[in-house]
């Protein structure tokens, strides 16, 4: 866990090696792109490196530092000789990316959120006093992610299993945590496995984000502007903090998930993307990272006219399904509304497409409206996955009759070499991953649901979201109505996001389909930007402009600067210094396949910390993955009850050690007697208690 300086600097190296060739590779591939855009997309190439050459090489090698190594020999030989056939060897002009900071003054605030985000990700996951402390966003999911570091880092087994459900397969998307987990191997501390990843991602979503927003408002204060209307989003939520005494403002900081962004009772529900997005869900994260450079290569192709760089996005796309399902979905659903838009604009419909979209804008939010009152209640139905496969299929028969017409009229060959090699790459690598993970768990899930209008609950549909996205949301109304035909194609994207989004679930849960949410945002924000540019434009006055330009930024973001000073604040006690004890016993005593029986806590030190499967891990993950985990929970509680009538059940799950701590003794009647009767204590601190089942080899 603590790992060693040695492995630190090995880990460090070992990542660097991998962002230094996807950056040759980028400087070969794109040599007609700034420096700084160059950088960018190396990095994330890097980072895409790191987490797919390892796995692929695990299929024949294990998940281990062979496999990791000749991925890295792969990848350094391919990029050298890529890059001096295509450069001749001309090395990345540094000034040349850092003199953006200059060109683009907005740049240094992006690199100060970049520094605070940095900031959380370490105050998230810290030791101190022989005790692990994380924040309040990271306090539920960072443990999973450290039972899937872990696990995958000391058992080394491929394709892996969920160490919380031994014997099913991990298909949700772990490359987030594989990438983690090879520094791991390593030898570097966890903590500095778990973070040097997530900074860097940071900074690829950060300034990622700037650059595809650059490409789409074409404006310098544009971008600047949708940039923090995404990264500082909230809304109305701080009205709710106001009055009623300094308390109720102070509990801010001080309850529990009680922020302008994240305030259920009140039902405020859009919460901060880089406190409760981007910090505690890493697959998102690293999702974000591929997400938003892809799309900036995507606008370049589709309205820059850089057909080759369909072929990189389809790769991009095609290495996206076991880093976020969902960002996969939502860059499918982008390249799909601006196909129809591209073959519109072949055939001279375009300002025929941009007038019915902003019809069904308008008919749309009056439709989504009354539905929500005539449904209220029966939100969860087949019917609307239904209607979402209706609007699927009038989008295949739109499709075939544009490429249709498009044949007719002779430029069927343009879409082929832009789209066509899009849609082939993306398939071709995509599929596999699709099939052998993701559709697996779906299908014996409950995943792909009907369900009308995400989490509004019994608020109306306009006030939910006037109340959640606060002045954005008519800002990006406004801009979407106000666009011009090439405008709106650029925004259009958000609008069949947010349609399936309102329509159908994706995951168990119906928070998660934020996560499909937020990329269609991210689109609304342009045009929101777009709109608030034209409304200060009408001020006469450069003072005046600036003012009502501050007031704008300050409404819009004070709801996301009060939820991150919270967060820059939280702390609570993850893993006390009794539970690290253990884990470092069980490290140098206890085989990497060891399986424990525990009670079903999220915080388990077991999986967390030690990466050794345990017989059923916390509910609160495993539902939420559409695992069926019934069977052994049941078993847990039985064992610690009656021991000595479980002998059969402990043989068939293979239990090798039974923990009795506190937890145990508040979840479970835990019969304690008989434990003593039939296992040794192994391990006793006064606290914790561990009993040997079963004799095992000396192999840790």
């Amino acid at each position: 866990m603590e790992g060693t300086l040695l492995g630190a600097a090995l880990a460090l190296g070992g990542f660097a090696a991998f962002q230094c060739c996807g950056v040759a590779l980028a400087q070969a591939a794109l040599p007609w792109e700034s420096g700084g855009v160059r950088l960018l997309l190396g990095s994330v190439w890097g980072s895409v490196l790191l987490q797919w050459l390892p796995v692929a090489f695990a299929f024949f090698l294990d998940f281990s530092l062979p496999a990791l190594f000749l991925g890295l020999a792969l990848v350094s030989s391919g990029a050298a000789l890529w890059f001096l056939r295509r450069r001749g060897g001309a090395a990345l002009d540094l000034r040349d990316s850092l003199g953006a900071f200059f060109r683009r003054k907005f740049l240094w605030a992006v690199l100060v959120v970049w520094g605070f985000f940095c900031f959380l990700v370490w105050h998230s996951f810290r030791w101190e006093d022989g005790v692990v402390y994380s924040s309040q966003a990271t306090y539920g999911d960072m443990s999973m992610h450290l039972s899937f570091i872990t696990s995958l880092a000391n058992q080394g087994d491929f394709p892996p299993d969920y160490s919380l459900l031994p014997g099913t397969r991990l298909s949700y998307p772990f490359l987030s945590d594989s990438i983690s987990a090879s520094l791991y191997q390593l030898g570097a501390p966890l903590w500095f496995a778990y973070a040097l990843p997530m900074w860097v991602a940071g900074a690829q979503v950060l300034f990622g984000l700037y650059v595809f927003f650059a490409r789409m408002t074409r404006g310098k204060g544009r971008a600047a502007l949708a940039w923090v209307l995404f990264v500082f989003n909230g809304g109305l939520g701080f009205l709710y903090f106001l009055g009623g005494g300094v308390e109720n403002f102070t509990r801010i900081f001080t309850a529990f998930y009680e922020t302008p962004t994240n305030l259920t009772g009140e039902n405020i529900r859009w919460v901060n993307v880089v406190v409760d997005m981007m910090l505690p869900q890493r697959a998102t994260l690293f999702g974000w990272a591929l997400l938003f450079p892809a799309l900036y290569l995507l606008v370049r192709g589709v309205f820059q006219g850089q057909r080759r760089y369909f072929l990189w996005v389809g790769a991009m796309a095609g290495a996206l399904p076991m880093v976020h399902t969902h960002s996969f979905l939502a860059l499918g659903l982008v390249c799909g509304v601006w196909m129809i838009f591209s073959l519109c604009e072949m055939l001279s419909w375009e300002k025929i497409a941009s007038k019915l979209g902003k019809a069904a804008v308008v008919l749309g939010i009056v439709a989504f409206s009354v539905g929500k009152e005539l449904v209220r209640g029966r939100e969860d139905s087949p019917l609307f996955l239904g209607a979402a496969g209706v609007v699927l299929g009038a989008f295949l028969v739109l499709t075939g009759f544009l490429v249709g017409k498009t044949f007719r009229r002779g430029g069927l060959c343009r879409a082929a070499s832009t789209w066509g090699v899009l849609l082939g790459v993306t398939c071709l690598l995509a599929a596999p991953q699709l099939v052998y993970w993701t559709f697996q768990q779906a299908g014996a899930g409950s995943f792909l649901r009907g369900h009308f209008g995400w989490v509004i609950g019994e608020d109306g549909y306009l006030v939910f979201y006037l109340k959640n996205l606060g002045l954005t949301a008519l800002l990006a109304l406004g801009g979407l109505l106000l666009a011009k035909e090439g405008e709106f194609a650029r925004y259009a994207p958000a609008l069949a996001i947010w349609l399936l989004a309102e329509l159908v679930e994706f995951q168990p849960n119906d928070y998660d389909n934020n996560k499909l949410l937020y990329p269609a945002f991210a689109f609304l924000c342009c045009s929101g930007a777009q709109c608030a540019w034209q409304v200060l434009k009408l001020l006469k006055s450069r003072k005046a402009q600036a003012g009502a330009g501050a007031g704008l930024v300050a409404l819009t973001s004070v709801s996301a600067v009060l939820t991150m000073g919270r967060e820059a604040v939280a702390s609570y006690e993850l893993f006390g210094s009794g539970a690290l004890a253990l884990s470092h016993w069980v490290e140098e005593n206890v085989p990497a396949h060891g399986l424990f029986l525990t009670d079903t806590r999220h915080n388990n030190e077991i999986a967390s910390l030690t990466g050794r499967d345990v017989v059923c891990g916390s509910p609160s993950y495993l539902y939420f993955h559409g695992l069926p985990y019934g069977k052994n929970q049941h078993a847990a509680e039985t064992i610690y009850q009656n021991p000595e009538g479980s002998q059969n059940l402990v043989r068939e799950l293979g239990v090798d050690y039974i923990l009795v701590s506190d937890f145990e003794r508040s979840s479970y009647q835990v019969n304690v007697e008989a434990l003593d009767r039939l296992y040794p204590r192994v391990y006793d601190d006064g606290c914790r208690v561990l009993y040997q089942v079963t004799e095992q080899e000396d192999e840790v």
